[in-house]
């Protein structure tokens, strides 16, 4: 049996002289001491605790916001681009829910997290070691076979409590992280499409404008062959016409542009996104976020991050600190052997049992926890200034929206005055009394306030898709949370 004690034994000689000092102490009482100190080392250290956030002030309410609504739980549920009506829309978000792959690569690594998790509690479990072969080595003994087992638990309870904490802090990270890749990938399908629909819409504006001009310069031509006109005059809205011309050239680009983006974003080839619903058809101003406590941000998948990365970051430091404590080895052997025999038929059987403390300290820890003090403290600084940025952001998207729905509306009111002015010219045209070109140059005015409006409705939707993104709207939306009826009307605040 020399084979088992040199090949598995003889490494340990040492350690257990060491432990061979603590005298008639059971194994028990050994373990009871060990754990003692560990335990005292832990509770003693500020660093194996939990982190606590620093503070951070918030106004009650939004500076931009006029009233207050605290029924904001079901927010991150809401989704509330279905408000819309727009069932192209609606598969778009589900699409690109379902296949954009930014939001499978942040899926991914979300579940390396939780498989890191995962190994950081089953450290926690014993290794197990099955040993068996033969040897003809002499310097090792007898020649024979020998089989065992050696079940090895190394236990440092610091490092371990502070290694699962770690990772549980990180796979709440990378949640919130996903959660953030889902609210911005759901802004960014609704931007684009709404840019797209108004595009469109600008395009059948342009075309239009374009023959309106066409017919202005015939009509001036007439004029200039009888006398009437200067060439002058004809130059220029022959510039004029150009000028559309190559603004419909950019749009008929912008609008490939938009279907490729979107098409990028649900993961297909590029190619053209059908719409159904023309962009004039929209009404921005019966819809808006509701005006919520600035405590809405707590649903923010960003704050969520930056809070649980100052919570790992604190972990890190006490990883680093566990380093500082001992290490409980228990070992135990079962096995057997034969000379010049089989293993089924074993001359010999043999019980080891190990138990001793393995505490070594390494200067070069010291720095490593110095080096996870200044990342926390690192993180706290940013955790922040993400809570002060998104109040600013916040802040700042409620009033653009405030200020593009104003815009809108007196624009709305210009172009009403305008194309009243051309109904009214109209029938002083089919009397008679004024010209068909004069009629033509008012119908121009109209044209041009037409796309000024379409280009003002486009702000409007997307300050009203980044008010809803800063407010971290619909970011928890799944098939699941849909039948929840979790689209509580009064989020919509519709008129």
């Amino acid at each position: 049996m020399r084979v088992f004690f040199y090949l598995f034994y003889k490494p340990k000689i040492f350690l257990l002289s060491i432990i061979g000092r603590f005298g008639s102490m059971s194994y028990r009482r050994t373990n009871t001491l060990l754990g003692f100190i560990l335990c005292s080392g832990i509770v003693s250290c500020s660093w194996m605790r939990e982190a606590e956030l620093p503070k951070t002030t918030s106004p009650s309410l939004f500076r931009s916001a006029d009233s207050m609504n605290t029924n904001i739980e079901s927010l991150p549920y809401l989704a509330w681009w279905q408000q819309f009506n727009d069932p192209i829309l609606n598969n778009l978000i589900e699409s690109s829910i379902l296949n954009n792959l930014e939001l499978q690569s942040s899926l991914q690594t979300l579940e390396q997290a939780r498989g890191q998790l995962l190994q950081a509690k089953l450290t926690w479990i014993p290794t197990l070691d099955l040993l068996g072969g033969y040897t003809t080595n002499p310097s090792l003994g007898d020649i024979g076979t020998f089989f065992g087992a050696w079940p090895t638990y190394t236990l440092n309870i610091a490092n371990m409590i502070q290694n699962q904490r770690y990772a549980s802090y990180q796979v709440q990270e990378y949640e919130a992280m996903v959660n953030g890749v889902r609210l911005t990938l759901i802004a960014q399908v609704c931007s684009g499409y709404f840019t797209l629909i108004a595009q469109q819409q600008q395009l059948y504006l342009l075309n239009q404008l374009y023959v309106d001009i066409a017919k202005l310069v015939s009509l001036i031509e007439q004029q200039r062959k009888i006398g009437l006109d200067t060439d002058i005059n004809v130059t220029a809205i022959l510039s004029q016409q150009k000028q559309i011309q190559a603004q419909i050239s950019l749009v008929q680009h912008n609008i490939r542009v938009s279907n490729n983006s979107l098409k990028f974003l649900i993961n297909e080839n590029p190619g053209d996104i059908e719409s159904i619903n023309e962009f004039n058809n929209y009404d921005f101003n019966n819809f808006h976020p509701g005006d919520l406590p600035a405590n809405v941000l707590a649903n923010r998948p960003d704050i969520l991050m930056a809070q649980y990365t100052v919570q790992k970051s604190h972990a890190g430091v006490g990883v680093a600190f566990s380093n500082l404590f001992p290490s409980i080895q228990l070992d135990r052997f079962f096995g057997g052997g034969s000379i010049n025999g089989a293993l089924s038929s074993p001359d010999q059987y043999v019980k080891m049992t190990d138990a001793y403390l393995d505490w070594g300290i390494s200067p070069a820890t010291f720095g490593q926890i110095e080096a996870q003090k200044g990342a926390y403290y690192s993180q706290i600084y940013q955790y922040i200034q993400t809570v002060r940025k998104a109040l600013r952001d916040t802040d700042n998207s409620f009033s653009f929206n405030n200020r593009v729905n104003e815009k809108y509306a007196h624009l709305s009111d210009a172009f009403n005055l305008i194309n009243r002015k051309y109904n009214l010219q109209d029938g002083l045209y089919k009397s008679g009394l004024i010209s068909n070109l004069m009629l033509t140059q008012n119908r121009i005015e109209v044209d041009n306030m037409k796309i000024t409006l379409n280009q003002a409705k486009l702000e409007q939707a997307l300050s009203l898709v980044n008010l809803y993104q800063e407010l971290a709207g619909g970011y928890k939306y799944t098939y699941a949370t849909e039948s929840l009826n979790l689209s509580n009307k009064k989020y919509l605040n519709q008129d």
